[in-house]
C-alpha cells in the first residue's frame, strides 16, 4: 500500500486559552510517555468531498482545543528527568493523505507493520519542547472510505481521558454541545508537590522484571522479530471461560463475586502465553495489569479528570504453576493484584516516586532518547483493558466507524482487550508476541476454551 501525504496543518485553539506551566503528576511521567496510536475506519456508500470533511475536522478540533487546551501545549524536561507541561497554545497537527488501496481490502484489520502509513508519523528527533502532543491523520481510500488515526501523548492523558477528548471533539463536529466541564487540576494527585512521606507498600512494578532462566540479559530477546494478532472471542466463548474459572467456587456462601470478563480473559491470555513460550516449569513470570484509580482514591477523582489516573500492578507466578493449575488459579492471581489498588496504595506509589531523585529508570521513553530501552517481553506480559472505555461509536457527523483498533505495536508482550464492534458482549484480544510463539499462542487460545 502506498500512502501519499497531501496536506498538513497546525490547528490551534479557536479562542484564547489559559496559559502557563502545569506540573504533571507522578502517574503522568512514568512508564510509557510516548504517543499512543489509535485508528478508526469509516465506509461511505455515497460520494463524499474530502475538503468538507477536513474543514469539519479542523473547525471542530480548533473548538475542542479551547476546552482541552493542555493538548495544544508542549512538554519540557526539568530536573530529575521530570516533565512539566507548558500550556502555550502551540497547536496540534492534522494531516490529509490518500492511499492506493480499497478499504474492503483491509477487512482483517491485522496489527501489521504494513498499516504503519495509516498512522501519523511522530518524529522523535524533534526536541521535546517542540513536539506536538496530538497528531491526527485522515487517509482517503480509493472508491470511498477513510481512516482517521490519532497519536496522543501518554504523558498528558491516559486511555479514558484520550477517549473522552475524542468523543467530545466528535460532538462538536456534529454541532452538539460538550457533555460536561473538564477537571484540569492535577494537584488532586499532588502534582508538583515535594515528597513528604515514604511508601507504605511494596511496588513490584518498579523492580527489575525476571529474566529467562539461564540468561543474564534481555539482549537476545530484544532482537527477535515480533508479530501482532487480533483474536476474537464471542460472547459464548467469554462466558465459557467465566464458567470454567468460577467452577467449584461457592459464591452463595461467601462474599466473593464471580470472576469478571477481564479477570478470566487476562488469566487465559497469561496461561496461553506461558505455554506458547515453552518456559521451564520454574520460570518466574510477571503479568502487568493497568488499574484505573479514579474511583479508588479517597476522595474519588472526578470522572472528567483530564490526565493519567492509572497504576500498574504485578501478578506473579512460576510459569509451570500457571499452566498446570486450573484457570481459576490464574484468575485468582489477577484479582489479588487488582484488589491491592486502594487509595492508600495509590498514595504509596506517589510517595515512592516523589522520593526518587531521577525518574528516568521508571520511564519508557527510549523513542525520545535512543532505540534502547526497557524490555517488557518474554517472560513478561502486559494486558490492558479497554472493555469499559467508550471506544466505539465515534461519529463526527458521517456515521459510526465500521472498525476501530489500537495502533501498531512492535513490543513482545503488549496486549489490549477490546470490545467488539458489534456491541454484543464479544471481545477482541490484540496481542504482540515473538514470531516463533504466535502460531502456538493462537492454537492454545482457542483450544483451551473447549478443554
Amino acid at each position: 500500500m502506498n500512502v501519499s501525504l497531501k496536506n498538513h496543518w497546525v490547528v490551534k485553539p479557536a479562542e484564547p486559552t489559559w496559559s502557563g506551566t502545569v506540573s504533571l503528576s507522578e502517574f503522568d511521567q512514568t512508564f510509557a510517555v510516548t504517543h499512543v496510536p489509535t485508528i478508526y475506519y469509516y465506509k461511505f456508500f455515497q460520494d463524499f468531498i474530502t475538503d468538507e470533511i477536513i474543514k469539519t475536522l479542523k473547525t471542530s478540533l480548533s473548538k475542542a482545543l479551547v476546552h482541552f487546551y493542555p493538548l495544544a501545549g508542549r512538554l519540557r524536561w526539568i530536573s530529575g528527568s521530570r516533565l512539566e507541561l507548558d500550556c502555550n497554545a502551540s497547536g496540534v497537527v492534522l494531516t490529509e493523505a490518500e492511499i492506493d488501496a480499497k478499504l474492503d481490502n483491509l477487512s482483517d484489520f491485522l496489527l501489521s507493520p504494513d498499516y504503519n502509513s495509516l498512522f501519523p508519523r511522530v518524529d522523535y528527533t524533534i526536541p521535546i519542547d517542540e513536539l506536538p502532543l496530538l497528531f491526527v491523520q485522515l487517509t482517503k481510500f480509493q472508491y470511498g472510505g477513510i481512516a482517521l488515526s490519532f497519536a496522543i501523548s501518554h504523558a498528558v492523558v491516559d486511555g479514558q481521558s484520550a477517549l473522552y477528548f475524542f468523543s467530545e471533539w466528535a460532538r462538536l463536529a456534529r454541532g452538539e454541545p460538550l457533555m460536561s466541564a473538564l477537571f484540569h487540576d492535577r494537584k488532586i494527585l499532588r502534582a508538583g508537590e515535594p515528597g513528604i512521606a515514604s511508601p507504605t507498600f511494596e511496588h513490584l512494578q518498579f523492580n527489575t522484571p525476571p529474566l529467562l532462566i539461564g540468561k543474564s540479559s534481555t539482549e537476545n530477546e530484544k532482537k527477535k522479530e515480533t508479530k501482532g494478532s487480533m483474536l476474537k472471542l464471542t460472547k459464548t466463548q467469554v462466558e465459557m471461560l467465566r464458567e470454567k474459572a468460577n467452577q467449584g467456587r461457592n459464591l452463595e456462601d461467601s462474599k466473593e463475586r464471580s470472576y469478571t470478563r477481564y479477570e478470566v480473559v487476562t488469566a487465559h491470555i497469561w496461561r496461553c502465553a506461558c505455554k506458547a513460550r515453552g518456559h521451564k516449569f520454574e520460570q518466574p513470570t510477571n503479568l502487568c495489569i493497568c488499574v484505573n484509580i479514579r474511583k479508588k482514591m479517597n476522595p474519588p477523582l472526578p470522572n472528567t479528570y483530564f490526565g493519567n489516573a492509572i497504576v500498574d500492578v504485578i501478578a506473579t507466578g512460576a510459569s509451570g504453576d500457571i499452566i498446570s493449575s486450573p484457570l481459576k488459579c490464574a484468575a485468582k492471581r489477577v484479582r489479588k493484584a487488582i484488589k491491592m489498588v486502594t487509595s492508600d496504595y495509590g498514595n504509596s506509589i506517589i510517595n515512592f516516586l516523589k522520593k526518587q531523585e531521577d525518574l528516568s529508570k521508571y520511564q519508557d521513553i527510549h523513542a525520545f532518547r535512543n532505540k534502547e530501552g526497557p524490555f517488557y517481553g518474554n517472560p513478561k506480559l502486559g494486558v490492558i483493558s479497554w472493555i469499559g472505555l467508550p471506544v466505539l461509536g465515534l461519529d463526527f457527523g458521517w456515521g459510526k466507524e465500521i472498525h476501530m483498533s489500537p495502533g501498531i505495536h512492535e513490543y513482545d508482550g503488549d496486549c489490549v482487550i477490546l470490545p467488539e464492534n458489534e456491541g454484543d458482549g464479544s471481545l477482541t484480544v490484540a496481542i504482540v508476541l515473538q514470531d516463533a510463539h504466535v502460531d502456538a499462542f493462537e492454537n492454545f487460545f482457542y483450544e483451551d476454551i473447549e478443554c
